[in-house]
């Protein structure tokens, strides 16, 4: 996920940086209550399910924008090496953090929210959140191709939208698909959407912040219709994220507006906070708990800064040992011409 400075996209990057704070928040969320630390609470049950409705979808839109940005750049594409490459920046922390996952939970027994499946199961069959993302985003990655023309990209497009039309009208719910499948046909059009930016040149502009946050007020009090009357319908949540997405990139679009530490702090470790925050927010929760620590007030503030250092710590010393870096951004020391 990390780029040069020359090759950033700057309001992409404060959006992947939004993206990565609201998948981390909502699995922090999620700990609590499953843990039952957290009070019920009617703001934070709302929070879950509203982030749900877009937070990933955000990933997605990233990446298929990074994907054609990239190749419009470097101008190489070649799908063998490119494909490797891809295998080999996602799956070496797909597989390296989901045996970690999978480890930890073994040793936590009964302290964890969700009891530890079989590895290979886990890593091949039923990826574990998060790292589902990685998994689903190299599938996308290998049948998706980098179309430049609009035309044939408009079938693309067309051809995203039909897949998920499917997923949400549940038409296949009596066809047992595999992970890999589902996860194309229900996550495929958020990546083309990015992609679409880049394709027809969406060039962001400070006159749509305005209707971003006339559209992002919208969907908020539209959401939370849904929670006070427990509405389940997909086609409604698919609506939903859409509106959420396209009002996140439209608020973003003006560039220029000065970042903050916390906002830069988001887009440096980006990729270790998505990679270790379960295991790091797990951890410290596994350990409190074991001491028969269980107030909210003490797990809360604990677990956002383990959530949220640890693994900008972790992802420095294993920046200075070079080689553990390896298991982050393996790209960095194997290259694939």
């Amino acid at each position: 996920m990390n780029k040069t400075l020359e090759n950033r996209v700057d309001y992409v990057d404060n959006i992947k940086a939004l993206a990565c704070a609201l998948v981390v928040l909502g699995h922090f969320v999620m700990s609590m209550d499953a843990s039952q630390i957290l009070p019920y609470n009617a703001v934070t049950e709302w929070f879950k399910e509203a982030i749900y409705l877009f937070h990933v979808h955000l990933f997605f839109m990233c990446s298929g924008f990074l994907y054609i940005f990239s190749i419009k750049q470097k101008n190489n594409y070649k799908y063998p090496s490119f494909v490797l490459k891809k295998l080999l920046a996602l799956g070496v922390p797909y597989f390296t953090f989901t045996a970690v996952t999978v480890l930890m939970k073994q040793l936590a027994g009964d302290a964890v929210n969700d009891e530890a499946g079989d590895l290979i199961y886990t890593l091949f069959i039923e990826p574990t959140a998060p790292y589902w993302y990685l998994y689903v985003l190299f599938f996308l990655f290998l049948v998706i191709p980098p179309l430049k023309d609009k035309k044939a990209f408009s079938i693309l497009l067309a051809l995203s939208l039909a897949l998920k039309i499917i997923t949400v009208t549940n038409i296949l719910s009596g066809v047992n698909l595999p992970y890999f499948v589902t996860g194309i046909m229900g996550n495929s059009i958020w990546f083309v959407l990015g992609m679409a930016l880049c394709v027809y040149e969406f060039k962001p502009k400070k006159s749509y912040l305005f209707a971003g946050c006339a559209a992002f007020s919208i969907f908020t009090a539209l959401s939370i219709v849904k929670y006070h009357f427990e509405f389940t319908s997909k086609p409604v949540a698919f609506l939903l994220g859409l509106i959420a997405v396209i009002s996140i990139f439209m608020m973003f679009s003006d560039s220029n507006v000065k970042r903050g530490k916390i906002t830069e702090f988001l887009i440096k470790y980006n990729l270790p906070i998505f990679l270790m925050h379960t295991i790091f927010a797990a951890g410290i929760r596994v350990v409190l708990m074991k001491i028969g620590i269980n107030q909210w007030y003490i797990h809360i503030p604990l677990g956002l800064v383990a959530t949220f250092i640890g693994p900008a710590i972790a992802a420095f010393i294993m920046n200075k040992t070079k080689y553990l870096e390896f298991f982050i951004y393996p790209t960095r020391l194997i290259k694939i011409k």
